[in-house]
């Protein structure tokens, strides 16, 4: 069986099987799409004007389109609209393939033109290289193979195959081909305790050519993936986790399960806990033993935790009253502007809009009770930010000395009575 046709077969088994190189009798040029975005919706690929590949779905590739050798400009386009989202250009020789990746990265649409030409590793070998679409958002990385799960790389010997990752990596690694599945752990750069991806069965057999292709995830710290053979096929590798973290303005301390996890114990008001990892999916919440149903005003968008996804547990009130919240946690790309900030409104006993103002100037707005305002990229600040937030003229926090690190985004809470003014209401919370 030739190849290409060998590694669509294997596409839809659960273990990531081996496929390496090889090109299809023709004179022309072959060209697919693979949309690496999990935000951009279904996607098409036009060269000079002409559909090449159309309704590719997020984390899913087109097959290859045959082509008159030439030099082309690229489109990508969201499906069924007229604009282009990226156009870049090529020149595809005869016999040559080459995969178009569509992405995001730092809130741009982007698009790489990759060679599937690479040649056949030696005997015994593999080779694995990584593009890190994400490193604008989610910043630098590591990736290690190991035999056992990431959960114990950080008091493991392993070294990563690949060190501070950013972008395309130029060249591939050659490595020992093996018919045992690796774990893949894909960790900040310098930080084994760091998980950001865990890959739970990828085998590297003898001859394989793969290129991992690491995406931003719905929360823009946690990443998702896919894994990419040469002339092969395309497979999702998408996260299971999400991850979930408690604010509380409820009258009773609060034990808090998200989706069957623990995310918070006997935490007590007002306070904000850290994230904790829990399975991605439709959100479920235990408050003290007994399942809570989000409040109305919980978007429909917001019930459901997608593959790399932070969200806020938000509860308020003597019940208590829970809402969700979506978290993006991505960093700003701003020079300028470089760190993020949003106002969270978990006051108790208000019907009032919070607004929060920084050096006078308003930054976040809107946030009803059980809300946030969306986020807003500020000037970064070493204690002289003045941040202040009001329901009318009830003043909840003002802090004249703030700091505000670049490279971080910050959520302001306001919990607690929001029926008495008090400016130490609030608790600033760098959410990365």
């Amino acid at each position: 069986m030739h190849p290409i046709f060998r590694c669509l077969a294997l596409a839809a088994a659960t273990t990531l099987a081996a496929c390496g190189g090889g090109a299809l009798s023709t004179n022309e040029g072959h060209l697919r799409l693979v949309n690496a975005s999990g935000s951009l919706g279904t996607l098409d690929l036009f060269a000079d004007n002409d559909a090449v590949a159309t309704g590719v779905a997020p984390f899913t590739a087109s097959g290859y389109e045959d082509l008159k050798a030439d030099t082309y400009s690229l489109d990508v386009r969201q499906s069924g609209t007229p604009g282009t989202l990226v156009t870049v250009s090529t020149t595809l020789p005869k016999k040559d393939h080459q995969t178009v990746v569509a992405y995001t990265s730092g809130g741009t649409t982007a698009a790489t033109v990759l060679s599937d030409e690479e040649g056949d590793p030696r005997s015994g070998k593999a080779k694995l290289r990584v593009f890190h679409t994400a490193a604008a958002d989610a910043g630098n990385v590591d990736i290690y193979l190991v035999a056992g799960a990431c959960s114990d790389l950080a008091t493991s010997a392993a070294a990563p195959v690949a060190s501070n990752v950013s972008g395309l990596q130029t060249a591939y690694t050659e490595l020992a081909s093996s018919a045992t599945a690796y774990h893949v752990c894909v960790t900040t750069a310098g930080d084994k305790s760091d998980l950001r991806l865990e890959l739970p069965s990828l085998v590297l057999g003898e001859k394989r050519i793969v290129t991992l292709i690491l995406a931003r995830g719905a929360g823009g710290f946690l990443l998702n993936a896919m894994v990419v053979d040469q002339q092969g096929a395309a497979a999702q590798a998408l996260n299971t986790l999400a991850r979930a973290r408690v604010a509380t303005s409820a009258s009773l301390p609060v034990t808090v399960d998200v989706n069957g996890t623990t995310i918070a114990s006997g935490l007590t008001a007002p306070n904000v806990g850290p994230y904790v990892t829990v399975p991605a999916g439709a959100v479920t919440v235990e408050v003290n033993g007994s399942p809570v149903t989000p409040a109305a005003t919980t978007p429909d968008s917001a019930r459901t935790a997608p593959p790399g996804a932070d969200i806020t547990v938000l509860l308020t009130g003597s019940t208590p009253t829970l809402n969700i919240l979506p978290d993006d946690n991505t960093a700003s790309v701003s020079t300028t502007k470089p760190a993020k900030i949003r106002l969270v409104n978990g006051l108790n006993g208000t019907s009032g809009t919070a607004t929060l103002t920084l050096d006078n100037v308003v930054v976040g707005s809107g946030a009803a009770p059980g809300q946030a305002s969306a986020p807003t990229q500020v000037a970064a600040s070493a204690g002289l930010a003045r941040l202040e937030a009001r329901i009318g003229t009830l003043q909840f926090y003002f802090n004249q000395t703030a700091t505000l690190e670049s490279g971080r985004v910050y959520s302001l809470f306001l919990l607690g009575d929001g029926t008495v003014s008090s400016p130490s209401t609030g608790i600033l919370v760098p959410d990365r």
